[in-house]
């Protein structure tokens, strides 16, 4: 799985958030958060713009090497 795609879903898990509150949030359907998420589908960037935006975050955080480091900056690696 893509790197950035691996932690967009990582991410909108911790935030528990759901494939339908992205989704809804960025005007497209389930299949097509669901279909990026398992690797069927491309991300561009107006997507991963819109994804940010649903879960409240910088983009640039997509690009983290250690998410759960740039999540919890107390944490050590």
């Amino acid at each position: 799985m893509n790197p950035v795609v691996r932690n967009i879903e990582s991410l909108r898990k911790q935030k528990r958030m759901t494939m339908k509150e992205i989704s809804d949030h960025c005007g497209k359907t389930i299949p097509w958060y669901a279909d990026i998420a398992k690797g069927r589908r491309r991300i561009y960037l107006d997507d991963m713009l819109l994804i940010a935006e649903a879960m409240k975050e910088d983009p640039s955080i997509f690009f983290a090497q250690q998410l759960s480091v740039t999540l919890n900056p107390k944490k050590t690696a």
